[in-house]
């Protein structure tokens, strides 16, 4: 009989967030048949229904949410447990775990680790890429570089720099609406899971909430934004680092966020856990000198 593994939780959240089994193998990296028995074992295991299965995908039940919220309550405790064990270690070689943004990690990212190559050459780097909060703090990472205000209570860092937002349209939907006001251009919007985040509030305020594409992805409303789609609120080094978008100019009221380097409590006072929370903050704090110039 299968016994409900933590690994599991991987199964079932790529199905969730995919849609399909075909989608879920591909990000998984298995075959559709291997997804479609781990599913089928798992749902035997916990006789429970996990998904609906429709034309259009998959579709969560709430029975399945339920038990995808307990499994990630397990993976959870099984980071801690390795945080525990990897506390015990010496030395600056090894392998780490770095959580972050899509934007981050696909846009400052690869510039900072070449550096880091440079300077301790032993180390090895994992890179887990979420946009959602949460998911990047029950992530297992060593070391987490993410926006936001503040940090969550279980974690320890310090404030790199802040990121600026501004308004961004390709050069063909811009001239073509140049006569528009604010309220009428055609909006590209976070989605409604990010509602409350900082950007999440500025367009509630400023320009509604009705969109035709929505993303969890900054990187996505910057390509919707570069087809002439609409104009997308984005942090400035995105809009700025993406061919065929160029400033809308300034609105009033664009908000700006912290962006953090930071480590679980557990890590911390560890020599190496602490010289790679050094070399990144120093690196975003320098960097971000350049990130919100807009040109």
């Amino acid at each position: 009989m299968h016994r409900i593994r933590w690994d599991d939780l991987q199964y079932v959240h790529a199905v969730a967030d995919q849609g399909s089994l075909s989608a879920a193998s591909r990000v998984l990296g298995v075959n559709h048949a291997t997804v479609l028995r781990r599913i089928a074992l798992l749902e035997a295991a916990s006789e429970v229904k996990l998904f609906d299965r429709r034309n259009d995908g998959y579709r969560l039940r709430p029975e399945g949410r339920a038990l995808l919220a307990s499994l990630k309550l397990m993976d959870h405790a099984s980071a801690r447990i390795r945080r525990s064990l990897t506390s015990t270690s010496k030395g600056i070689e090894g392998t780490f775990r770095l959580a972050t943004t899509d934007a981050i990690a696909c846009l400052l990212l690869p510039g900072y680790l070449a550096a880091l190559r440079e300077v301790h050459p032993n180390i090895n780097i994992e890179i887990a890429v979420s946009n959602d909060p949460i998911d990047l703090s029950l992530s297992g990472a060593e070391i987490l570089i993410r926006p936001g205000t503040e940090l969550p209570p279980e974690l320890s860092g310090a404030k790199a720099g802040s990121v600026e937002f501004r308004a961004f349209g390709a050069s063909g939907y811009l001239e073509r609406n140049r006569d528009l006001t604010i309220s009428e251009h055609k909006w590209l919007g976070v989605a409604p899971d990010f509602a409350k985040s900082t950007v999440g509030e500025w367009q509630l305020s400023s320009v509604g909430t009705r969109f035709e594409f929505s993303a969890d992805s900054f990187l996505m409303l910057a390509a919707l934004a570069a087809q002439g789609l609409g104009l997308a609120l984005l942090p400035a080094f995105v809009g700025q680092k993406t061919d065929q978008l160029v400033p809308f100019g300034t609105i009033g009221g664009e908000p700006e966020t912290g962006i953090w380097v930071a480590t679980h409590k557990d890590f911390r006072q560890q020599r190496n856990i602490e010289a790679l929370l050094g070399f990144f903050t120093s690196a975003l704090a320098a960097d971000t000198k350049q990130l919100n110039v807009i040109t």
